[in-house]
């Protein structure tokens, strides 16, 4: 993904505010960086890192200096990054910063920097510590938190970050964008959801496991709803069971499957109610389903419950299981 031409196009507020702070060496101890889901904030939040670390700066991350490419391969050791998409942020993470940021910097620019992707996903143990950590930064200590839910976030981080909000980008240039980078229009579609740039919509398909994933997703996703058109609730609930829980293992791969399904019903709605579907390549199936589903609203209810309970430790066949047992609810 292209951060910088991302921010000057996108995000022109952002990018200017973050390059005159760090022009003029007035650079905030800790920045909270709130965007909805899809907004590349992890992306960002790097960017920014190796922008203050950066050997040749012009005017922001070169992306190509030893430091940068240290960095991009977490081989820098006064750079520590936790990612709360993948699991909860815990406390022994919180201290492992804080430890390692008690002594000295490793490296001679002195400069040490840490990440927390989606402190929302963070326990309330390592809240309480982190606390402590923006109270008293120490010199030349810089963080960069995320969020997808501003409203979850603590006053008392909030008052201690300076907060950079990255604004939505409309899903029909993420679409085209994604499009004139060779990406299929199906697949736009449906990865305009989760990512809110074109260009990472091609880095996703294009790295091997997020593939993967996607893809598993996308055919369980199709199947799903030919199943519903075509079969009876048994048929449907047989189907879940025996193909989509079999296939999908991975959070990632059913965090695809069932946020594809929410898409699916707000399409459903929307024709419901005489407006065009975001999926336009998935209309036609859509339009059947209308009269096929029962209680549009509670189902979707439930399915944004269940993308919730992701990051969570749950049992993801139990998962499916709830999904298609409520997606085939009688009246």
């Amino acid at each position: 993904m292209k951060v910088e031409s991302f921010l000057e196009n996108y995000q022109p507020v952002v990018y200017k505010t973050f390059l005159n702070s760090l022009q003029l060496g007035r650079l905030s101890h800790a920045y909270l960086i709130v965007g909805d889901n899809g907004a590349p904030l992890l992306e960002v939040a790097k960017f920014f890192s190796k922008s203050i670390m950066c050997d040749k700066p012009s005017p922001l991350a070169c992306n190509s200096c030893i430091t940068c490419l240290r960095m991009d391969d977490d081989n820098y050791p006064d750079f520590i990054f936790f990612d709360g998409s993948k699991a909860t942020i815990k406390k022994e993470e919180v201290i492992k910063i804080e430890t390692s940021f008690d002594k000295e910097a490793f490296e001679n620019k002195g400069i040490r920097i840490y990440i927390l992707h989606l402190i929302e996903n963070m326990t309330v143990q390592a809240i309480n510590s982190i606390l402590k950590l923006l109270e008293e930064p120490g010199k030349q200590i810089y963080a960069f938190l995320t969020t997808n839910n501003e409203n979850s976030v603590l006053p008392t981080i909030l008052s201690r970050c300076q907060i950079l909000r990255l604004k939505q980008v409309d899903k029909t240039i993420v679409i085209e964008d994604a499009i004139n980078n060779g990406v299929e229009k199906k697949d736009a579609e449906l990865l305009s959801y989760f990512y809110n740039d074109g260009d990472l919509v091609k880095q996703i398909l294009d790295n091997p496991e997020e593939n993967e994933a996607f893809m598993m997703a996308k055919t369980c996703f199709e199947q799903t709803m030919e199943a519903i058109y075509e079969g009876t609730k048994d048929d449907v609930i047989n189907f879940g069971q025996s193909i989509v829980s079999p296939r999908i293992k991975s959070k990632e791969s059913c965090r695809y499957y069932i946020n594809m399904l929410v898409m699916a019903y707000e399409d459903i709605l929307a024709i419901k109610n005489g407006k065009p579907p975001f999926l336009q390549s998935y209309a036609t199936m859509l339009e059947h389903l209308v009269d096929k589903l029962n209680h549009h609203d509670e189902s979707l209810i439930e399915l944004l419950k269940c993308s919730t309970a992701l990051n969570l430790n749950v049992n993801i066949a139990l998962l499916i299981d709830h999904i298609f047992y409520t997606i085939t609810k009688e009246e």
